[in-house]
Order: C-alpha cells, then sequence, then structure tokens
C-alpha cells in the first residue's frame, strides 16, 4: 500500500485550524477593506494549500459573495442619507450608504469567508474528539455533530425517497408545479425517518454506555503537536496585537 501524502493544512490538530480561522474573522471585523483583501488572498492561499480551493470558491460564491451583493445593495438604495448620487422612481442610491456598505460588506467577507474556509479544512469527527480531549462534555460534542451532520444526512434520505417514487412511476423532474407535486409527500417519510434514526442513534449510544460517568476510551486520537501549540500561540498573540493595535488606532483619531 502507498503512504498517504501529508497535508500541512489538513494534517493541523482541528484547534489549530478554528484558532486560526477565528484570527482572520475577528481581525477583519477590526479593520478596513484593505486589510480584509489581502486577509481574502490569504484564505484562497490556505485553501489551495489544503487541496480544497474549488470547493472552497464554490461555497464562497454562493453563500458569501451573493449575500454581500445583496446587502450591499440594500444599504445603497435604502440607508438613509442626503448626498444621493443617483435616483430612479423610488429608489436613489446614497453616498451615505454606500459607505455603510462597504463596511458592513467588508467584515461580512472577512467573517463569512473564514467560515467557509473552517467548514471546508475542520473535520468535524476530530474536532469532537480534540473538545472532548479539553474537558468539553461528550453530551455537547454529541449535539454539535448532530448538528452538523443532519443537512447531509437529510439530503442523503431525500434522494433516496425520490429514487424510490421514480420506481413507482412518479414523474419528479418536470416543471415546478410537478416538482413540487413530488416532493410534498416526501416530507411526512423523511421526518418519521428521521425521528426513527434518532431513537436508534440514542439506543446505541445507551447500549455503548455513553451516559455513564467514567473515563472512555478511543478507537483513535488526535495528535497535538509542538508545531500546532507554536501555531495556535502565534495566531493568539497575533489576535492581540490586532486588538490593541485597533484601539490604539481608535484613541488617536477619535
Amino acid at each position: 500500500m502507498q503512504e498517504e501524502k501529508k497535508n500541512k493544512i489538513l494534517d493541523l490538530n482541528p484547534m489549530t485550524q478554528i484558532t486560526m480561522c477565528l484570527f482572520f474573522a475577528i481581525s477583519t471585523a477590526l479593520y478596513d477593506y484593505i486589510y480584509t483583501a489581502v486577509v481574502l488572498v490569504i484564505l484562497f492561499v490556505i485553501a489551495g494549500m489544503a487541496g480544497r480551493l474549488k470547493e472552497f470558491v464554490q461555497m464562497w460564491l454562493k453563500t458569501i459573495v451573493f449575500i454581500t451583493v445583496v446587502v450591499f445593495i440594500m444599504q445603497a438604495l435604502f440607508f438613509p442619507g442626503d448626498t444621493i448620487l443617483w435616483e430612479f422612481f423610488i429608489f436613489s442610491v446614497k453616498q451615505e450608504g454606500i459607505q455603510n456598505g462597504i463596511v458592513l460588506c467588508t467584515r461580512l467577507l472577512g467573517i463569512g469567508s473564514s467560515a467557509v474556509l473552517a467548514i471546508k479544512i475542520v473535520d468535524v469527527n476530530q474536532l469532537v474528539i480534540a473538545l472532548e480531549e479539553r474537558g468539553v462534555s461528550p453530551s455537547a460534542t454529541y449535539v454539535i455533530l448532530s448538528t452538523v451532520n443532519i443537512i447531509p444526512q437529510m439530503s442523503k434520505k431525500m434522494a433516496i425517497i425520490m429514487d424510490a417514487q421514480k420506481s413507482r412511476g412518479i414523474e419528479t423532474e418536470s416543471n415546478v408545479l410537478v416538482r413540487a407535486k413530488a416532493f410534498f409527500p416526501t416530507i411526512g417519510p423523511l421526518i418519521l425517518n428521521s425521528i426513527v434514526n434518532a431513537e436508534e442513534r440514542t439506543i446505541t449510544l445507551e447500549a455503548r454506555a455513553f451516559s455513564t460517568n467514567v473515563k472512555k476510551t478511543r478507537l483513535r486520537n488526535v495528535e497535538d503537536t509542538a508545531f500546532d501549540k507554536k501555531v495556535r500561540g502565534f495566531f493568539i498573540l497575533a489576535l492581540l496585537i490586532a486588538v490593541i493595535g485597533r484601539v490604539i488606532v481608535w484613541m488617536l483619531f477619535m
């Protein structure tokens, strides 16, 4: 068997990855659009180093960029102000709206892009183990894991139900009305199936002594190397410097 190639980003401890993404998210909320633009370039580079650039860009365009454009348009058209730059019918673009939109959208881009990167590089299963190793309750980590997995699981079940409908001769791929007729009858089985699966998972966990107050063993552990600790320390120090620098700038110019 060939040894799997290691990835410097994906092999980091999940807590290190979360710390890195939190630094980018919080720091972009403190500074202007120039800093956010630099951070965005860094996020794209990190996604590329992790081998997740394509997935990152696709999710980024569908969510963060779309939301940012909508928010900017709403701010430009409806934010109150006196300096009108363009007017049509009942709509008017104001300078104050554009300025406020730039500030708000800069923060949305920074925080949202950091969150998308975290989603793409952090292994939730490893994150749960890392949290438990730091004293977080197994019940809390189970809630986190279940919440993250609920949408993918329901999507898979929906696909299975729709395939079953097709096999019975029900039209599911036509116009919107036909799709709606095929979609709504699947909601009932989907919800019932989710309830049954939740009950089965609960029984399985109790059979494995999930709720007992004893030290538990794991099939795998998440390694926390000296390099991980150095990287976390670097980003925590960088965040403190960013916050202090922002406070100093605010005190000097306010």
